[in-house]
């Protein structure tokens, strides 16, 4: 009897396992129909008096008119998506994720797609003049749970910048994808050059095991 309950206990942790492992099976950072350089997974790993936030974020670029999912743009924008996976070795349910918008740049529509596979909704998204921020306050997305894919879109081309995670009161960031202040070949043509903003700036990400800045400020 001791050893049937050790292997259903065995069996059930293999199966939440692969459960937890399909959400990431729909990847965006794999995924061909995105720009090549602009898939990847950031990796939050933030720990302070007992509270563990190990949270990945897999996120990919769309140019216009590729991305395979809900395009609210009719294909006219590039799609910036995110995905943020809570990991089994956190504590704490994630609150907020953010991506910076850089100056020069900017993001237009924002919301959750669910076509990767059900997920997490955020319980609310906004975009502000130097982020889009989607907050999972109360929704609990806890640990061994992700978020739908969370979506802006923009006419402005790729480059990094920076993503920040939220919750159980740590904080962390790291590099992602976001708009550059140059803008697609399109929107170009309307832009006298002269007014172009360098992006070739040095940033300096000033985030600790145990806290960071904060982009924007939900009330």
């Amino acid at each position: 009897m001791v050893t049937k309950d050790v292997h259903v206990k065995t069996v059930l942790l293999f199966v939440c396992a692969a459960v937890f492992a399909a959400g990431a099976d729909a990847s965006l950072y794999n995924d061909p129909a995105a720009m090549t350089g602009f898939t990847g997974r950031a990796s939050f790993d933030i720990s302070q008096s007992g509270s563990s936030l190990r949270v990945d974020v897999e996120y990919a670029v769309y140019a216009p008119g590729t991305y395979p999912g809900i395009d609210l743009t009719g294909g006219s924008q590039y799609i910036y998506a995110y995905q943020v996976f809570n990991s089994n070795r956190s504590n704490v349910a994630v609150d907020f994720f953010s991506v910076e918008i850089i100056s020069g740049a900017s993001a237009d529509l924002i919301y959750a797609d669910d076509t990767y596979g059900s997920g997490i909704e955020p319980s609310s998204s906004h975009i502000f003049a130097q982020s889009a921020g989607f907050v999972f306050a109360a929704q609990n997305l806890d640990p061994r749970k992700w978020s739908d894919v969370l979506i802006f879109s923009s006419v402005h081309s790729p480059t990094t910048g920076v993503g920040t995670i939220n919750g159980g009161g740590l904080c962390g960031m790291e590099v992602l994808a976001t708009p550059s202040a140059v803008p697609e070949p399109a929107t170009i043509l309307f832009i006298v050059p002269g007014l172009l903003i360098s992006t070739n700036r040095k940033r300096h990400l000033s985030a600790s095991k145990t806290g960071c800045r904060k982009i924007v400020t939900i009330k």
